[in-house]
């Protein structure tokens, strides 16, 4: 997109599904002339400034095309709130198209308007962009807070004062980041929990009743998950993504191809997890757990306890049938997740592009090398 050669930009800001109100955000030097040729407020107020909300039509020559919402958001900026019928919206950007705006998409958009205003701050720019698609309000907390707090102090902070400090100091400084960034993107973008353990143990069970409806299928037949299902369930303070994976078994897992893939397929996607919940089955004697828990991050999760024998076995007790102990798991996730008592206001990284220079520094040999990377992480550069 060549912001110079362009003076109109229009992106749909809301999802190209059928809802009862899509946003279209249009924006530029030219937008106001533009909005002339096909907006026609209702009565007699013509005001235009910023903050005013306007009543009016959306027109191609003669013909109303919709009746809309105007935001004015100041001299080149507008919202087109619009009723969510994708055919109303894609002929509004084509109206729009034909008087001489560019169509493209929102994370653009977010971009341009984003580096008028602020300018040379890059990790800003950012953070407006990364903000739209937080999963939390913590998320998109954190992430603001970086804009002039958080990181872009400590990246502007070190700049100035790197011929005193000491270069351990710098890498430390900078692994400490790497460590809380982690956590701060389970509130940015959610996590992974991988339900893990042998066949029968209740995980559909478990994994319907979070979902709050039946999604995997529940028998007493060994094996009947073969499959992943996933659902997007949200937590107290973060969301997650859960999935359902086939039972670890020994003997099952011999017993044909399928079931070999399968159980190959449940211990890769444990691997990738940010936690996995292994549910053993108090009703029957508990079979050694695998040494995975030794290697990933995991919580044992003893199942069936409204029937069990083997209610005193470590880990955290619950009925996926009745419910009973859920509310409990989910604060051991999250505790164990470490989002329970979480600072927003820690310095992290929210782009892959941040993450990675901030390991350079964090491996860097001198000064020279801390010097570029700080330098390239304030000026956008890689």
């Amino acid at each position: 997109m060549d912001e110079h050669q362009q003076n109109c930009f229009a992106a749909l800001m809301t999802a190209k599904t059928v809802s009862a109100i899509s946003n279209i955000l249009l924006v530029g030097c030219q937008a106001r002339n533009v909005l002339d040729q096909v907006f026609k407020p209702t009565g007699t107020k013509y005001d235009f400034s910023d903050g005013t909300i306007l009543h009016g039509n959306i027109h191609d020559d003669k013909r109303i095309v919709d009746e809309i919402i105007l935001g004015c958001e100041g001299n080149d900026s507008f919202s087109l709130n619009c009723h969510g019928n994708p055919i109303i919206v894609e002929n509004i950007l084509e109206l729009l198209k034909k008087h001489g705006a560019v169509i493209i998409n929102a994370e653009d958009i977010i971009s341009y308007t984003a580096r008028k205003k602020f300018g040379d701050n890059i990790i800003a720019v950012e953070a407006e962009i990364a903000a739209q698609k937080a999963e939390t309000l913590e998320g998109a907390k954190i992430i603001q807070h970086q804009m002039k707090m958080g990181l872009v102090q400590a990246a502007q902070w070190w700049l100035k004062h790197i011929d005193v400090m000491e270069i351990d100091d710098i890498r430390s400084a900078a692994e400490q980041i790497i460590a809380d960034s982690k956590i701060a993107s389970y509130f940015i973008s959610g996590v992974k929990i991988v339900l893990a353990g042998p066949p029968n143990s209740g995980k559909s069970t478990l994994f319907n009743y979070l979902c709050g409806k039946e999604k995997a299928i529940v028998t007493d037949i060994a094996g009947t998950t073969r499959d992943w299902l996933s659902a997007r369930i949200r937590l107290k303070k973060i969301t997650a993504e859960f999935f359902d994976t086939a039972g670890l078994d020994d003997i099952l897992k011999g017993k044909n191809v399928i079931d070999a893939q399968s159980q190959k397929l449940s211990l890769e996607m444990a691997a990738k997890a940010d936690l996995i919940l292994y549910v053993a089955d108090a009703s029957n004697p508990l079979e050694p757990i695998p040494n995975l828990v030794n290697y990933f991050n995991t919580l044992i999760v003893v199942n069936k306890c409204d029937l069990g024998n083997n209610v005193s076995a470590d880990g955290v007790k619950i009925s996926a049938k009745t419910g009973t102990g859920v509310k409990e798991l989910i604060d051991e996730i999250e505790y164990a997740l470490g989002v329970t008592e979480y600072d927003w206001k820690k310095t992290v990284c929210f782009t892959d592009r941040q993450r990675e220079i901030i390991r350079r520094i964090s491996s860097a040999q001198n000064k020279e090398q801390v010097k570029r990377s700080i330098i390239a992480l304030l000026q956008g550069l890689n």
